[in-house]
C-alpha cells in the first residue's frame, strides 16, 4: 500500500503491546493493517491486508467494503438531519460519517467471516487516506480476559430520536478508543512509518481513564461542562492531605435529583469538585455514613444512598483509599482503580468453588466441609479489606504462632468470624490460623528463604507469603489481598499453578 507500511505496523504493535500489558500482563493483542482502495487500478488490488499471512481473514473478504458502507451509510439516523447550510450538509455525509461507515463495513466483514478466531474481539480504527487507499488499523484482543472484568451494559446515550453519543463501557473499551484514535492521527502524517512513533503507551492508557470518567460523568448529567477534569479533579482529591490526614471517603456520581438518593446536608452554595482545597476538606465528612454527592462538576451536599437497581446506569461511586489512591463502581463492581496517577483494573473476585477444592486438596483427611466453608468465608470478609492483609492457615498454626511469636502478637486460640476477622486486619502481618478457623497469632511477620518464584513487580506482601510457602514443609495456604483488590491463593503444593 505505502513504502513504510512494515515500519509503522511494528512500531503500532510494540506500542500496543506495552499499552495492553499495562492493563492485564496475560492480553498479547494483535495487529493488522486493513486498505480499501479508493479509485480502481489495475496495478492495486482493490483490498489488502497487512501482514496477510498473519491474518485469519483474506484480503479478498474487504473488497466489496465501499460498497457495503454506502449501504451502511444510508442508515445512520444521523442522516436524516437537515442541516440548514449545503456545505455543512456535504462535510457532515462526506467525512466524518463516510469514515465511519468503511470502518463499520471492515468490523462487519471481520464479524461475519467464518475464519474468525472466535477466542478474540477485534477492533476497528476510522480509515486515513494513504496512497490512495482508506487504511485502517485493527486490533484483537483475547476474549476471555476482557470477560474477566466487570463493565457496563449500554454504550451510548441518547440526546434526541437522531443521535446517540457512544460512551465506553469499561477502561478497556476507553483505551481501545484512544489507541485507534492516536494510531488514525499517525496515518494522517506525509509518510506514515517514516519517522519514529511518538506515541506513549502511558499517556495513551492515562487518556483512556480520562475518557471513560468523561463518559461516566455524562451517563449521569448532559449538562456538566466541566466532566473533561473530572478524572484529575478525583485524583487531586485523593493526593492531598487534610491537616496532615490522607483522604478516606466516597463520592457519590448522580444527577442533581436521582431518586436512590436521600439527602441529609444541602449546600446552599455548591462547591466545585475541581477546587482541590474545598472538596478534600469536605471529603472529611464522607467518611463514615455520607457521601459527597456531584455531577462531576458541583458538590450538592451529603447523601446516603437507597437499595436500588441502577440498570439506567446513571449513578456511580468513588471511593478515596488514601494518599493517591482510589477507584470507580458501579453497583458494588469496581471497574477502575487509579493509584499515583496511573489507571489500572481491579484483580476479578476469586473463584469461591474453585478455592473450597484446593483447600480440600491442600489439606486433604485434615478439614472438613464445614470448614471449608469457614475459611471460604473468612478470605471474602479479607477480599473487603481496603489497605489489603494476609491471613495464613498452616496444619501447624499453633506451632508456628509459638515459633514466630517475636515477629507476631499470640492470641488464646479463637475460632474467627467473618465479623471478627473484619476487626482484625487492619494492622500490618499475617493472621495465622488453622484449617478449622482457629486464630493463634495477628500480625505475624513472616519468614522464609529466597525463591525463584518472588516477583519485583509485586509487593512485600506477596513476596514474603511466596518465602514462607515455599519454605514451609507442612501443608499451607497464604491468601494474599492486595490493596488494589484482588487475591492470590499460594500454597506449597505447585508454585508453578500459583495465582
Amino acid at each position: 500500500m505505502w513504502d513504510y507500511q512494515f515500519q509503522f505496523l511494528m512500531s503500532q504493535t510494540g506500542t500496543c503491546k506495552i499499552l495492553f500489558k499495562l492493563l492485564d500482563e496475560d492480553f498479547t493483542p494483535e495487529v493488522f493493517l486493513v486498505g480499501i482502495l479508493t479509485k480502481e487500478r489495475n496495478d492495486r488490488s482493490p483490498a489488502c491486508v497487512y501482514p496477510e499471512d498473519d491474518f485469519c481473514i483474506h484480503s479478498s473478504a474487504f473488497n466489496m467494503v465501499l460498497k457495503t458502507a454506502e449501504e451502511i451509510l444510508q442508515g445512520y439516523p444521523e442522516r436524516q438531519l437537515r442541516r440548514n447550510h449545503p456545505l455543512e450538509r456535504e462535510r457532515q455525509d462526506d467525512d466524518e460519517l463516510w469514515r465511519r461507515s468503511v470502518r463499520d463495513a471492515i468490523r462487519q466483514v471481520i464479524e461475519n467471516n467464518s475464519n474468525k478466531l472466535q477466542d478474540m474481539v477485534y477492533f476497528v480504527a476510522y480509515p486515513a487516506t494513504v496512497e490512495g487507499y482508506l487504511v485502517s488499523v485493527v486490533i484483537g484482543l483475547q476474549q476471555d480476559i476482557l470477560k474477566k472484568y466487570s463493565d457496563l451494559t449500554l454504550d451510548s446515550v441518547p440526546l434526541h430520536e437522531f443521535l446517540s453519543i457512544p460512551v465506553a463501557k469499561s477502561l478497556t473499551d476507553a483505551v481501545v478508543e484512544s489507541y485507534l484514535n492516536k494510531v488514525y492521527g499517525e496515518l494522517q502524517l506525509s509518510e506514515p512509518g517514516y519517522e519514529k512513533s511518538k506515541l506513549n503507551a502511558e499517556e495513551i492508557l492515562r487518556d483512556g481513564a480520562n475518557r471513560f470518567m468523561m463518559g461516566l460523568a455524562f451517563r449521569v448529567d448532559q449538562g456538566a461542562e466541566r466532566r473533561y477534569s473530572f478524572l484529575s479533579s478525583c485524583t487531586n482529591i485523593a493526593r492531598t492531605y487534610y491537616e496532615g490526614t490522607e483522604g478516606a471517603g466516597t463520592i457519590v456520581l448522580a444527577r442533581k435529583d436521582h431518586p436512590s438518593l436521600e439527602q441529609v446536608i444541602q449546600f446552599q452554595t455548591p462547591s466545585k469538585l475541581w477546587e482541590t482545597k474545598a472538596s478534600r476538606k469536605l471529603l472529611q465528612l464522607a467518611s463514615q455514613d455520607f457521601a459527597l454527592h456531584t455531577n462531576s462538576e458541583d458538590l450538592f451536599g451529603l447523601v446516603k444512598k437507597k437499595k436500588f437497581d441502577d440498570q439506567q446506569e446513571e449513578l456511580f461511586t468513588i471511593n478515596v483509599l488514601g494518599h493517591h489512591h482510589w477507584t470507580v463502581s458501579h453497583n458494588e463492581q469496581i471497574l477502575m482503580g487509579v493509584r499515583y496517577g496511573q489507571p489500572y483494573l481491579p484483580k476479578p473476585p476469586f473463584d469461591e468453588n474453585k478455592l473450597g477444592k484446593d483447600i480440600s486438596v491442600i489439606f486433604k483427611e485434615d478439614i472438613t466441609q464445614e470448614s471449608i466453608d469457614l475459611i471460604v468465608t473468612l478470605v471474602r470478609e479479607a477480599e473487603r479489606e481496603r489497605h489489603g492483609t494476609m491471613l495464613v492457615i498452616s496444619s501447624i498454626a499453633k506451632e508456628e504462632a509459638e515459633r514466630l511469636s517475636k515477629g507476631g502478637t499470640r492470641i488464646s486460640p479463637k475460632t474467627l468470624t467473618a465479623d471478627l476477622l473484619r476487626n482484625l486486619t487492619s494492622i500490618d502481618g499475617a493472621v495465622l490460623l488453622n484449617p478449622e478457623g482457629t486464630c493463634y497469632a495477628l500480625g505475624v511477620i513472616l519468614d522464609g528463604i529466597a525463591t525463584k518464584y518472588e516477583s519485583s513487580a509485586r509487593g512485600a506482601r506477596y513476596n514474603s507469603a511466596i518465602r514462607y510457602i515455599h519454605s514451609s514443609k507442612y501443608p499451607a495456604l497464604a491468601v494474599v489481598v492486595s490493596e488494589d483488590g484482588g487475591v492470590d491463593f499460594i500454597s506449597n503444593l505447585n508454585f508453578d499453578e500459583h495465582q
